[in-house]
């Protein structure tokens, strides 16, 4: 079987989430980062590491926007120092985060440059970024390596990002709800990431368990607009009118507000069970393997499941069992 791995909008409860993850069996937990939504991916995975001993951990993805590629390796190393060779590293243009601040994402020639820099600091070397010579350069008293080999992950979801991929010789993890244009899965170097939840016997997809735990997911297939998995139905042209109406100075942070965590007050009105039926993986245990299998055959390397909700620890749970993990 593929590999099955995690993945977290974080949260002050996210580390004791990872912990219960390894011992499910999930092989990695990334966490997504974007400062004005979700707690530090950093620090987050630090407590984990306390706390874990098998699964890797990786922020998935960084984005040029959001920090200076110096701290970026930076924080990386200090991770590698706190769970040497379990770190993972995951790099994309950051339409969420970018979004935020009011910019557009980065170009994918300037995601190029941004892993490669940050690729030759945790090697050790010394680069040139913006007129001035960089290096890491932590003592030995620091417990801090500075020569690494980070696997990297771009975060591809359209052609333009798998290309990024394959010049920078990195795997790739993509959602392919994300684009209209999702990318080629084959060949062993790329994870899917989903959402949803293990329907129980005898639930609905309006069932109010299934809407709290599939209903951030389904919210995102709603703020994809008119390029996501809900284009043209009436759910998605309602949750695109609603948010034209609000000032475009506030638009963006109306629009992002509890992105997958928790549904906001525009989602709500437009949320229901035909987007979680359509917009998530949420199905009854055989569907949810049926969906790994095909991943496997196709030649994923993995699949990368967000639990949402207010019971992760449920939505772990009920996934690895569909899924036939073995607990660590």
């Amino acid at each position: 079987m593929i590999e099955v791995s995690c993945i977290f909008a974080p949260t002050t409860q996210t580390p004791a989430h990872i912990r219960l993850a390894e011992e499910l069996g999930f092989a990695r937990a990334w966490v997504y980062d974007s400062p004005l939504l979700w707690a530090d991916p950093y620090i987050t995975l630090a407590l984990a590491a306390q706390q874990t001993t098998r699964i890797r951990l990786g922020v998935s993805v960084i984005t040029p926007h959001l920090r200076h590629l110096s701290v970026n390796a930076a924080s990386v190393a200090n991770l590698h120092a706190l769970a040497p060779g379990r770190i993972d590293l995951g790099v994309g243009s950051g339409f969420t985060s970018s979004a935020l601040l009011g910019i557009s994402a980065a170009k994918w020639d300037y995601v190029e440059t941004y892993v490669e820099g940050i690729r030759a600091l945790l090697a050790g070397d010394t680069i040139t970024w913006d007129g001035v010579e960089l290096a890491l350069m932590h003592g030995s008293r620091s417990g801090i390596d500075d020569h690494l080999d980070i696997p990297i992950w771009v975060a591809a979801h359209g052609p333009r990002g798998a290309r990024a991929a394959a010049q920078l010789g990195a795997f790739v993890v993509t959602n392919p709800v994300h684009s209209d244009n999702p990318v080629r899965v084959g060949g062993r170097v790329c994870w899917v990431m989903c959402y949803g939840t293990v329907l129980d016997e005898g639930e609905t997809f309006d069932d109010a368990r299934v809407l709290d735990a599939a209903g951030p997911g389904a919210a995102l297939g709603l703020h994809l607009g008119a390029h996501g998995p809900l284009a043209g139905t009436p759910e998605q042209i309602g949750h695109t009118a609603a948010l034209e109406a609000i000032p475009e100075g506030r638009r963006g942070q109306e629009l992002h507000r509890g992105h997958l965590i928790e549904p906001n007050e525009i989602d709500l009105q437009f949320l229901n069970g035909y987007c979680i039926e359509h917009a998530t993986l949420t199905a009854p245990p055989a569907g949810i393997r049926g969906f790994v299998d095909a991943l496997d055959a196709n030649e994923a390397a993995g699949v990368v499941y967000q639990p949402g909700g207010s019971d992760i620890a449920r939505e772990l749970t009920a996934f690895a069992s569909a899924v036939g993990l073995s607990p660590a």
